[in-house]
């Protein structure tokens, strides 16, 4: 096998904690976020928010962008796949069992989110270098993800205000609304680069079929070339299921939509506006509204009471609201 590249494209609170562990233990290179650190955070963020705002208000410009940031990112990439230099350490210690060798040298499996906009600085690089690259557009459900990106990232933080690791063109207030455009924004952008950047190098992944289908993780395995033990995957989900909902005290794989805000989820009104900022990416990716409305109500009205949490009820500003009960 050739060396490569296999990347995850998304908003980030998809799961791709989750995607990551499932290589990993299967013997790859699997690694979340920690991969390429070559330049401060900051310095990260702020030039991956300007490519934002580049594709937003110039997509030819965008495009054609000749830049030297993906190099080292690419460099860490082809580090990894050196083995006189790497070593058979854990990259998501803690999730998972070590295993007892690596499968193949000659892969790397990145699911960080932070370098989406980076794409085709990404990939001309990659090019340069003889890397082979192949790209996943990570999502699972819009609701779910908008609401988690909500909750986590439009309280002000140490780190800046609210959506503060975003392109400003990306949203216009810092509501939920917000949240829906990041949403929006991220998988437009994140198609228009399939679209215009060999399309037969990428595939969709959605993170509830690969969480559920047996059939669906073969093929997602088959498309990027990779071997997998079905029992040992099998397994690998078991145990996640059985681990705590993710807390600011519980490092952990597994999703949770109440991780920030057990208490909080979308009303009828929030879900109609948020539908007003997504419909043109919801219609582009030809999800079902309906489907995913349906999914997310069943979550927080039904599910989270078999986890120990009350019934929501609607709250005096139309929020729904609840108690825990353990």
């Amino acid at each position: 096998m050739e060396p490569s590249l296999i990347r995850m494209l998304s908003t980030g609170r998809v799961g791709t904690k989750f995607v990551a562990a499932a290589f990993a233990d299967q013997g790859y290179q699997a690694f979340h976020e920690n991969l390429y650190e070559g330049e401060p955070s900051s310095a990260i963020i702020q030039y991956v928010r300007m490519l934002g705002d580049l594709w937003k208000g110039d997509k030819d410009r965008y495009f054609s962008l000749q830049s030297d940031f993906a190099r080292p990112y690419l460099d860490a990439v082809l580090e990894n796949l050196d083995s006189k230099k790497n070593s058979a350490r854990s990259f998501l210690k803690g999730i998972f069992r070590q295993p007892d060798a690596r499968k193949f040298e000659s892969v790397v499996i990145h699911t960080g989110h932070r370098l989406t906009a980076a794409t085709p600085l990404i990939e001309r690089e990659a090019k340069k270098q003889g890397l082979s690259v192949k790209t996943l557009i990570l999502f699972r459900n819009p609701l779910k993800t908008i609401h988690a990106i909500y909750t986590v990232e439009s309280p002000s933080s140490a780190w800046g205000g609210p959506y503060h690791n975003w392109p400003s063109s990306f949203f216009s207030d810092v509501g939920f609304n917000g949240a829906a455009e990041i949403w929006a924004n991220t998988y437009l952008m994140a198609h228009d680069q399939m679209t215009r950047l060999a399309g037969n190098e990428w595939r969709f992944l959605s993170l509830e079929k690969f969480n559920s289908s047996e059939d669906y993780v073969q093929k997602v395995f088959d498309f990027v070339g990779l071997q997998m033990d079905l029992g040992k995957f099998d397994a690998f989900v078991q145990r996640i299921a059985n681990q705590p909902l993710r807390t600011s005290k519980t490092d952990s794989a597994r999703n949770s939509d109440i991780f920030h805000n057990a208490q909080f989820y979308f009303s009828d009104r929030q879900i109609t506006e948020i539908h007003s900022r997504v419909k043109e990416a919801i219609s582009v990716y030809e999800f079902n509204w309906q489907q995913i409305v349906h999914e997310y109500k069943v979550f927080h009205e039904q599910e989270k009471q078999q986890m120990g949490f009350a019934k929501a009820k609607l709250s005096e500003t139309g929020s729904r609201t609840s108690e825990l009960e353990r």
